[in-house]
């Protein structure tokens, strides 16, 4: 079973998206901001991380940035409604989707990214 992190400060979009994954079959925790994430993400034992952008204390980013420099082994998804994101560069995560989406479209995603 995929271990999965979703960390969303709105309750709305965090209670969607672990619904989306648990029907999938993803065991699901979540958090509501970026340094509940990074601590819950630090022992490694997370296979996907899906992450806002805009939380408080720390952005999706950092936290995928953070975790990254440690050698998490941990896949990260960035999920935000902040347009100035679509086509950058993202280093940090492995995929990026925009706010709103379509759930299949993201469910796919997510089976590509953690497929073998």
């Amino acid at each position: 079973m995929v271990r999965t992190l979703v960390v969303d400060d709105d309750p709305a979009v965090l209670e969607v998206i672990a619904t989306l994954l648990l029907d999938a079959g993803h065991e699901v925790s979540t958090a509501r901001d970026g340094l509940d994430a990074r601590d819950l993400l630090a022992d490694g034992s997370f296979d996907l991380c899906v992450l806002d952008h805009d939380m408080p204390g720390m952005t999706g980013l950092d936290v995928a940035r953070s975790l990254r420099a440690a050698g998490s082994p941990t896949r990260f998804v960035l999920v935000s409604g902040q347009r100035r994101l679509v086509g950058q560069r993202l280093d940090e995560v492995d995929e990026f989707i925009a706010k709103p989406f379509d759930p299949e479209h993201f469910l796919r995603l997510v089976e590509e990214l953690l497929a073998p």
